[in-house]
């Protein structure tokens, strides 16, 4: 194959593999596809935790048809695993046993369990392999899992929503809505991706959001919120118990035994955490909490003291700003609080700025 061929087939093997966003964690995205006399034979992705991977989805795809893979190359955006994960076998010998003879990897799996080792168990078996194919763009769509698996942390991404001076709030604490709906429908669409969205109790107070992604449409995977509450003000009456099977409370040890109690009984996980030297939930603490949990992507959607609290603390990843064609003026509340700068040159710097118009609002995203 051609250089130009092994960039389309990993292409098609790309597109396959965001067929899984927001379903696949705590595993990665991937896609395969198996080629044979410049022809796709066989195409598969993984769409769920615990089922098959996706070159065994392409394997079977191409065996359906009734066709060999006989002298087949295998494009993989993730390197084949060679454990046994759960009740899933390593699919290296699925590979080995497949009748293929070259097999085109686009990244490297960070996970030290595979790291290198399934692309050495595919040479020992006397299969050609080639690695780094749009390298960049498989390791970015993994970007959650990439994160989780080498540090325990979850991939965290900072939200905000507001005027276009910074204001995410009037000063008598209006909010609704700075954005348009096609806005909202774009933040919905990030909170399908991640397996969980952390506000703060003031948010909860003040709007009482569903924080799900209901505005993406079809039957999903929806994120678990997350409610930094350290003295476990949240009403009962709250809209994310009734919208959400699953609901997390992080609290202090300060909060109230009988108010841990009763949010129990509603359905509620309680997570008694450390304390900031404000008094508040240590956002590093939950980080690692929600880590272990096998949580891979979380949003922060904010407010403007937790948005501070996590770029302080240097947790953020990734920010997310959306821009409405309003004014707000001073007195209205910021989009991130008080960070403690004194000068430009402690400003915290965003860098692969990417923009996006829609109407006159606008998109803004890049990373810390």
């Amino acid at each position: 194959m051609s250089a130009q061929n092994d960039t389309e087939f990993m292409k098609k093997a790309l597109r396959l593999a965001l067929r899984g966003e927001g379903c696949t964690s705590p595993n990665p995205m991937v896609g395969a596809v198996c080629v044979l006399g410049g022809q796709i034979v066989g195409r598969g992705y993984h769409k769920k935790a615990g089922s098959p991977h996706a070159e065994i989805e392409a394997f079977s795809d191409a065996a359906k048809k009734g066709i060999s893979l006989e002298g087949a190359t295998l494009y993989v955006t993730l390197e084949p695993c060679c454990h046994t994960e759960k009740l899933t076998p390593p699919c290296t010998d699925a590979i080995i046993n497949s009748g293929v003879s070259d097999v085109i990897v686009g990244a490297i799996d960070p996970n030290p369990k595979v790291s290198g080792r399934g692309v050495a168990r595919l040479r020992e078996s006397g299969i050609a392999v080639r690695t780094g194919v749009l390298e960049r763009k498989c390791e970015e769509i993994n970007e959650f899992f990439n994160k989780h698996v080498i540090s325990g942390f979850p991939f965290v991404i900072l939200k905000s929503a507001s005027t276009i001076d910074g204001k995410i709030a009037s000063m008598t604490g209006s909010s609704k809505w700075i954005g348009s709906v096609k806005q909202r429908r774009l933040a919905h669409g990030l909170r399908k991706k991640v397996d969980a969205v952390i506000v703060g109790i003031n948010t909860v107070c003040t709007d009482d959001p569903r924080l799900d992604a209901r505005l993406v449409g079809g039957n999903i995977r929806q994120p678990v919120p997350v409610i930094m509450d350290s003295k476990l003000r949240i009403s009962p009456e709250a809209k994310v118990f009734s919208t959400h099977p699953r609901s997390i409370i992080a609290t202090t040890e300060v909060a109230d035994p009988v108010t841990v109690e009763k949010l129990g009984r509603l359905g509620a996980e309680v997570l008694i955490l450390n304390s900031d030297v404000e008094g508040h939930v240590c956002a590093a603490d939950l980080l690692k909490k929600l880590g272990f949990m096998g949580m891979c992507g979380v949003l922060v959607e904010g407010g403007s003291r937790v948005g501070a609290c996590f770029l302080r603390e240097g947790l953020v990843d990734k920010v997310v700003f959306f821009y409405s064609p309003k004014i707000v003026g001073g007195d209205g509340l910021s989009m991130i609080g008080n960070l403690g700068k004194e000068s430009i040159d402690e400003a915290i710097n965003i860098k692969n700025i990417k923009i996006r118009r829609f109407g006159d609002e606008m998109m803004i995203e890049g990373y810390i």
